[in-house]
């Protein structure tokens, strides 16, 4: 199975979801966006009124969930999608409610803990782009290929600031920059699988090069130290 696998981590606004879902495609592999599952339980949770004033009730919700799978679907454009509970997730997952809880939700073990066996189980007999926090350390640690992406925080807010404002979502940037900085705290310091390069990772700082620039460089990486 790992041979199958390429991990993408790195912090929040870094490119991964770009850098992932490019690779996918070229390669022909499914993509597989594990901050996006962990955005779809925080919205599930806020709308089953599992989060009160930021307090989440962890047995309800793992309750719950423990009757529940994600999946691949074909959407209607014919392209392999994440579905959780039979249902597809847009734009609105990436609201700022939900980013100002899913550092919260995701430091759950009981969540991580259910998320990881989902994640095993996605990945089963496919080859797979896997972006997310803790991939390449704990999720799938023997990945063959791993990518870890960075870049300096005033970008990285204004590349979420750019993305908030294309999903004509209300914004301001202080809010922003602060939930960011916020969310690198909650993730790089939590117990349980923090958010950290992994030790064989290839690192890309993305900060002053555009999207091709950064697809050339995982590129010329995977086909050049792992074969094409």
């Amino acid at each position: 199975m790992p041979e199958n696998i390429i991990s993408v981590d790195g912090f929040s606004s870094t490119g991964k979801s770009t850098l992932a879902s490019k690779l996918a495609e070229y390669y022909n592999f499914y993509y597989l966006n594990s901050g996006l599952m962990y955005r779809i339980i925080s919205y599930f949770a806020l709308k089953n009124g599992f989060i009160i004033k930021d307090k989440v009730n962890e047995s309800q919700l793992i309750n719950k969930l423990n009757n529940l799978n994600f999946d691949w679907i074909i959407d209607k454009n014919g392209n392999n999608s994440l579905s959780f509970d039979g249902k597809t997730f847009g734009d609105k997952m990436y609201s700022f409610e939900i980013s100002d809880i899913v550092s919260s939700v995701a430091k759950l073990e009981s969540v991580r803990k259910f998320l990881f066996t989902q994640q095993k189980n996605l990945v089963l007999q496919k080859s797979v782009v896997v972006e997310g926090r803790d991939i390449g350390t704990v999720v799938f640690p023997d990945a063959k290929v791993k990518i870890f992406l960075s870049a300096d925080l005033d970008i990285r807010t204004k590349r979420r600031n750019k993305q908030i404002e294309e999903n004509n979502i209300s914004f301001d940037t202080k809010k922003v920059e602060d939930n960011l900085i916020k969310r690198d705290k909650t993730d790089s310091e939590r117990k349980i699988a923090p958010l950290k390069k992994p030790k064989d990772a290839f690192e890309i700082d993305t900060s002053k090069k555009s999207e091709l620039e950064v697809f050339n460089i995982a590129k010329n990486y995977i086909e050049t130290n792992l074969g094409s």
